[in-house]
C-alpha cells in the first residue's frame, strides 16, 4: 500500500505532495498527480500546509546512554545542592536492594545558591546506599561514602587521565570508567529498553537517524550493547538508524572487536559500525578539556589530556588497516593539537575516510586552517552554545574565545554535520537550529558568541540533513526529500524559513515518518 502526504510544504519547491511505498520515496509532485499515482485503497496523510523536511540526522549523541538517563534521576532542572538533594531523595524508593541511586544533569553553574554537590551532600541522603550523581558533561561524577567505600578508595587516588578527590568525593575523566566498572552490568534487555526508550525521545524530536558512541557509554563491556542494537535491529524494533561510534575501553577490547569480523560499514542501514570513537580529554563547563595554558577562571588547572599521543597513533594505525575512520572528542586546544599532529601522520590525502573532530571547541585560527587543509569531519553541537556562551570567554580568554566554535568557517571549508551529544544535551533540533543561527544563548539572552560565526537557516538545516547524511556515507539515501531515498520525513507546524530565528526553538515537531513508519505524531 502507497501513502500520499499532500498539502505539503517543502522549502523552496513548487511540490506539495509526497508518495511513499513501503520504506520508499517513489513520487515527488503535485496534487494534481494523484489520480496517476494512488489508488482508492491508498492511505492519504494531509499535512496541511506543514512544513516538512527530511528527517533530521544527528551526528553525534549517545542514543543508549539517553535511554538510560531518562530511566534514573534527571537532575538538569536542580538549581541547588539542596534541588539535587530532593530530586535524589525522590529516587530513593525506586532503588532495589543491592543496586546504586544514580543520577545526571546538574550543572553547578545554574545554582543559585553558589554551591556544588560533594560527599558530605550526598551522605546526607545515604551512606548505606551507593550514590553517584553525573555533571551535565560527563565528565565529572560526585559519590557518596558507600561508593568510596565499595571501590576502596580512602584517599586522593589518581591514574592516567582521572583522579578521585576523597574528602569531596569528585571523580573525574578515566576515573568515572573504574566506578562504572563497580555497577551491576545491565542485562542485553535492559540495555534494549534504554535503546527503545532513547528511540523514542528522538523520534519525538524528527529524528529519524544518529551517529551515536554507545559501547561503554552505560556498561563496561562493548559486547552487551553490540548484541542489543543487533537484536533490535534484526526485529525490526528500531525506528531511528544507528551509526555505531565505537568507543572501547581498551585496545584489547578493540583487537577482539575487529577478530570478530566486524569494521567499519558492518551491518545494515538500521544498525551499522560507523568509525573508531576516542576520548582525547574532558569538558569546557568541568574545566577538564585540556588546554595549553591555564584557565583565566582556575589558575590551577590546564584541564585533562585522557590519552597519550602515542595511544592515539596506535588506534588510528590500527583502524586504517581495517579501512575504519576514526573521530575523536577533543574540546580544549592542546586536545586539537594532538590529534591534528596524530591525523596529519596518518590520512591519506582528501580524507576519503572522513576521520574528523567531535565538537571542535576551543581553536586557534591557525588550528582551524589545519582542520580545512586536512579535509577533516567535523561533528559539532550548535546547542552547545546555549551554555557554553555564558563561560567560554571566563574560561579561555577573549582572544580564544574569538576564535573558538568557528561553525561557519568550517562549513564553508570541510565537511561539518550537526548533534546534540545527548543526554549532556537534550536532542532538540530547533533549539540547535536557532543556536547556529543566532550565536545566542536562550537560557543567557545577554551571552552572545561571534557573530561571523553564524550559520544561515538553509546552512543549519543542511548539518542536521544532508550534510549529517553525508557524513555518515548514506548521503545516496537519506538527507533529502527525493525519490528513491527513504521515507525518513519530519512535518513542522512552522517554516523555520520564514520564523524570527530568536523564535526557531518554538517550533513543534508535529509528526515523524521514519522507514515510511508513523512512528510520532504529536
Amino acid at each position: 500500500m502507497k501513502t500520499a502526504m499532500i498539502h505539503c510544504h517543502m522549502h523552496g519547491r513548487s511540490e506539495d505532495v509526497i508518495i511513499y511505498e513501503d520504506q520508499y520515496i517513489t513520487h515527488v509532485g503535485h496534487e494534481s498527480d494523484l489520480h496517476d499515482e494512488i489508488e482508492s485503497s491508498d492511505e492519504i496523510i494531509d499535512v496541511k500546509g506543514m512544513y516538512v523536511s527530511p528527517g533530521f540526522v544527528d551526528s553525534h549523541m549517545h542514543l543508549l546512554e539517553l535511554g538510560f538517563y531518562l530511566s534514573n534521576v534527571q537532575l538538569d532542572g536542580c538549581t541547588s545542592v539542596a534541588s539535587l538533594q530532593e530530586a535524589c531523595r525522590n529516587g530513593l524508593s525506586s532503588v532495589e536492594e543491592g543496586d546504586w541511586l544514580l543520577g545526571r544533569g546538574y550543572n553547578e553553574d545554574r545554582f543559585t545558591d553558589g554551591g556544588k554537590p560533594d560527599k558530605k551532600a550526598l551522605d546526607e541522603i545515604s551512606t548505606t546506599v551507593p550514590i553517584a550523581v553525573t555533571r551535565a558533561c560527563g565528565h565529572v561524577m560526585t559519590v557518596n561514602s558507600k561508593v568510596l567505600e565499595i571501590a576502596g578508595i580512602s584517599e586522593d587516588f589518581e591514574m592516567e587521565g582521572g583522579r578521585v578527590i576523597f574528602a569531596t568525593g569528585r571523580v573525574e575523566e578515566n576515573a568515572i570508567n573504574l566506578i562504572h566498572g563497580l555497577q551491576k552490568e545491565a542485562d542485553v534487555p535492559k540495555l534494549q529498553s534504554y535503546i527503545l526508550k532513547g528511540q523514542e525521545y528522538v523520534n519525538a524530536c524528527g529524528i529519524t537517524t544518529v551517529g551515536s558512541d554507545d559501547f561503554i557509554s552505560v556498561t563496561h563491556d562493548y559486547r552487551g550493547p553490540l548484541d542489543a542494537f543487533e537484536k533490535l535491529s534484526y526485529q525490526g524494533k528500531l525506528t531511528v538508524r544507528v551509526n555505531e561510534q565505537c568507543e572501547f575501553a581498551d585496545d584489547q577490547a578493540f583487537a577482539s572487536f575487529l577478530d570478530d569480523g566486524y569494521t567499519f560499514d558492518v551491518g545494515n542501514d538500521f544498525f551499522r559500525i560507523g568509525p573508531l570513537k576516542l576520548i582525547l580529554d574532558g569538558s569546557l563547563g568541568a574545566r577538564t578539556a585540556a588546554m595549553n595554558h591555564s584557565y583565566c577562571d582556575d589558575s590551577s588547572t590546564r584541564g585533562t589530556m585522557c590519552m597519550e599521543k602515542e595511544d592515539m597513533e596506535r588506534d588510528v594505525m590500527l583502524a586504517n588497516r581495517f579501512n575504519m575512520p576514526t573521530i575523536a572528542h577533543c574540546i580544549g586546544d592542546r586536545a586539537a593539537d594532538e590529534w591534528l599532529e596524530v591525523l596529519e601522520r596518518n590520512i591519506c590525502p582528501g580524507n576519503p575516510l572522513h576521520h574528523g573532530i567531535v565538537h571542535c571547541q576551543i581553536l586557534r585560527p591557525d588550528q582551524i586552517r589545519k582542520i580545512i587543509d586536512l579535509n577533516l569531519s567535523c561533528y559539532y553541537q550548535s546547542i552547545f552554545v546555549d551554555y557554553d556562551a555564558s563561560v567560554v570567554e571566563q574560561r579561555v580568554g577573549h582572544e580564544l574565545a574569538e576564535s573558538s566554535y568557528p561553525f561557519h568557517t568550517l562549513y564553508e571549508g570541510t565537511l561539518c554535520s550537526n548533534g546534540s551529544d545527548a543526554p549532556v544535551e537534550m536532542p532538540d533540533v530547533m533549539k540547535g537550529i536557532e543556536c547556529a543561527v543566532t550565536r545566542q544563548s536562550l537560557s543567557f539572552p545577554q551571552k552572545k558568541m561571534n557573530p561571523k560565526e553564524c550559520l544561515s537557516v538553509e546552512e543549519a538545516i543542511a548539518t542536521y540533513t544532508v550534510n549529517g547524511a553525508k557524513q555518515l556515507f548514506m548521503d545516496d539515501r537519506i538527507g533529502l526529500i527525493k525519490e528513491g531515498y527513504y521515507a525518513d520525513l519530519a512535518v513542522l507546524d512552522q517554516d523555520p524559513y520564514e520564523t524570527d530565528p530568536k523564535q526557531i526553538h518554538n517550533i513543534q515537531v508535529m509528526m515523524t515518518v521514519s522507514d515510511g513508519r508513523l512512528v510520532y505524531t504529536r
